[in-house]
C-alpha cells in the first residue's frame, strides 16, 4: 500500500437521505477547516454538478452505498475516499460516526496508506453502439418486470461457457464480493484479489456456487431476443438488455478506487469483516 500524505484540499460529501449526516459534515468542516481548505456537498449534488474543485481527499459521509455513489463523482482520478459510517454494516467505511473525534486527525495528518481496489469495465455492445460503465462493486443482470425464468449465456474469453437458467446473474469485483454476491451464497474474496466472481441468482444449474475468474478475462453475457432483462450497475445504472446484442466485463487494468486507511488494515482486515458478519469467537457455522 502507498503511503499517504497530509491533504491540502479535502472534499466532505454526506448522503441527504440519513438523518444527522449533513450535521455531522458541517461539524467536520469546522473542526479542520483552520489547517485545510474544505467544502462540503450531499453526494447527489456532486454527482450532477461535479466537485468544485480537485480534492487531495474526500470524506464519504454515509453507508457503502454513499460510497458507491462518491466513487462514481471520482472515478477516473486518483483522490481516496475515507468512509465514516452512518449507515449499517458498512464493509467498505473506515471510522464510525462515534469515533470521528477520537481517530479523524491520525488519518488527516498523514498517518494513513492508500488501498486500491480493482473496478469493472463493462461494454454494453450493440450492432450500432457501445456503451461502457465502471463497477466498483458489481454489474447484476436479472429478470425485468416479468415474473418469468430467463436464460443468459456466459461466454468466458470468447467461448461458450453456459447457458444460466434462472433469475440471472452477477458479477462481482472483489469489493462487491461482500454485497448481492454474498447474500447469494457467494465466496468472499481477498480485497487485494485481481479475481472476478460469476454468481447465478437462484440458478437452475449445479453451479450454484459460483466461479471465481482470473483477471485478464473478458466474460460475455448475452440473452436470447425475447427476454425482458434488466442491467444494474453498482446498483445505480439501469439498462433493458433487449437494447444491447452483449455485455462484455473485465477487471479495469487502468481506472482503480483508492480508500483511505489506517497503518495496520491488511492486518486487522479478516477480524474487522468477522465482527461486521457478527462471527463471534466460539460461534459454529452451519452449512
Amino acid at each position: 500500500m502507498e503511503k499517504f500524505y497530509k491533504p491540502n484540499t479535502i472534499a466532505i460529501l454526506f448522503n441527504e437521505k440519513l438523518n444527522e449526516s449533513e450535521n455531522l459534515a458541517n461539524k467536520i468542516k469546522n473542526d479542520i477547516s483552520d489547517d485545510f481548505e474544505v467544502f462540503v456537498q450531499s453526494v447527489a449534488v456532486a454527482l450532477n454538478n461535479n466537485l468544485p474543485s480537485n480534492p487531495d481527499l474526500l470524506i464519504s459521509i454515509g453507508g457503502d452505498g454513499t460510497i458507491l455513489r462518491c466513487a462514481k463523482v471520482l472515478n477516473g482520478t486518483n483522490c481516496p475516499i475515507l468512509g465514516i459510517n452512518m449507515g449499517n454494516l458498512g464493509f467498505l467505511c473506515e471510522i464510525e460516526s462515534n469515533d470521528v473525534d477520537s481517530k479523524l486527525q491520525k488519518y488527516l495528518s498523514g498517518e494513513a496508506v492508500i488501498e486500491t481496489r480493482n473496478k469493472l469495465k463493462i461494454n454494453l455492445v450493440s450492432s450500432n453502439s457501445k456503451k461502457e460503465y465502471s463497477a466498483l462493486n458489481d454489474l447484476v443482470v436479472s429478470r425485468g418486470s416479468k415474473i418469468r425464468v430467463v436464460n443468459v449465456e456466459a461466454l468466458i474469453n470468447g467461448n461458450h461457457f453456459a447457458t444460466y437458467k434462472g433469475d440471472g446473474i452477477v458479477i462481482s469485483t472483489a469489493t462487491g464480493s461482500t454485497a448481492y454476491s454474498l447474500s447469494l451464497g457467494g465466496a468472499i474474496l481477498s480485497p487485494s484479489s485481481n479475481n472476478m466472481i460469476m454468481k447465478p441468482i437462484a440458478a437452475h444449474t449445479s453451479l450454484m456456487g459460483g466461479l471465481v475468474i482470473e483477471k485478464d478475462v473478458v466474460i460475455t453475457l448475452k440473452a436470447s431476443s425475447n427476454e425482458d432483462l434488466s442491467i444494474s450497475v453498482d446498483g445505480f445504472i439501469d439498462n433493458k438488455i433487449e437494447d444491447f446484442d452483449q455485455i462484455d466485463v473485465e477487471i479495469d487494468s487502468e481506472n482503480k478506487a483508492f480508500f483511505l486507511r489506517s497503518e495496520n488494515f491488511e492486518n486487522l482486515y479478516w477480524s474487522s469483516l468477522a465482527q461486521k458478519l457478527d462471527l463471534r469467537k466460539g460461534d459454529s457455522i452451519s452449512g
